[in-house]
């Protein structure tokens, strides 16, 4: 089951005429596309190294690798609004529509699944006819394999995964702080990092806690930082190979 974001629709409404005329543009689209699985994908291309050395030299890995290219494109110099702007709303814009998917289920007795929409009043049934369509090739495409945003990628308005938006961005910004920190004092272990960001409270120290006690906290709290960075490379390593998200091959 795949519930969207309560939020989505704030505004909704005022798009109304621009999708129906095809009048679609950056600076109206934006608003929406903070806070998503879109903006977490985007994430973990721009923290991908192998990505970015992808797209300087033109040589991707596998076919998936380069699809992913074809709808982001280079991410090395921009930051999420620019590169909305500039390439973004080009692909990912065509799944705003006006119909607002608010609960799809897939049944476990028969090959079937169920789609709740809502529409707004003046919304003509020739285009709430033509905007179902698309949300049910895209709900199929999610269904078909693993269900994973990648593999149908302007069902991004709609998606949620097992993996919430919450714990991946959590996790990218952990690796974030990490990499920022080994780049500048490579001597950094893990539990100082970990007792910075307070990841673990039962791993914190205490100013009465005896030696052994203190070496075991920080065994504990290294184990935990070294756990999140373990997710969270793994969602940006396969976020490069085509899979979002992803944790594990």
């Amino acid at each position: 089951m795949k519930l969207q974001r309560l939020d989505w629709c704030k505004g909704a409404q005022n798009l109304i005429p621009l999708i129906a005329t095809g009048r679609l543009r950056s600076e109206f689209t934006e608003p929406f596309i903070y806070g998503t699985y879109l903006e977490a994908w985007w994430r973990c291309l721009k923290l991908s190294k192998e990505f970015t050395q992808s797209c300087r030299t033109g040589i991707f890995t596998s076919k998936a690798a380069y699809e992913t290219f074809r709808i982001f494109g280079p991410l090395e110099d921009l930051n999420f609004k620019d590169w909305w702007i500039t390439k973004g709303h080009e692909y990912f814009s065509g799944s705003i529509t006006t119909l607002q998917v608010t609960l799809f289920v897939k049944k476990k007795e028969a090959d079937l699944f169920s789609v709740s929409v809502n529409a707004f009043q003046d919304v003509s049934s020739q285009l709430a006819g033509q905007e179902f369509g698309f949300w049910l090739d895209q709900i199929s495409l999610l269904n078909a394999n693993d269900g994973l945003l990648s593999e149908a990628p302007l069902a991004w308005p709609i998606f949620k995964s097992r993996i919430s938006y919450e714990v991946i961005s959590q996790l990218l910004g952990i690796l974030e702080i990490y990499e920022r920190i080994i780049r500048n004092a490579p001597n950094t272990k893990l539990w100082q990092i970990g007792e910075q960001l307070r990841l673990n409270p039962k791993a914190m120290p205490k100013h009465s806690d005896f030696p052994k006690e203190t070496e075991e906290k920080h065994r504990r709290m290294g184990q935990t930082v070294s756990s999140y960075l373990i997710k969270g490379k793994g969602l940006v390593d396969n976020a490069y190979k085509g899979a979002f998200p992803k944790y594990s091959n």
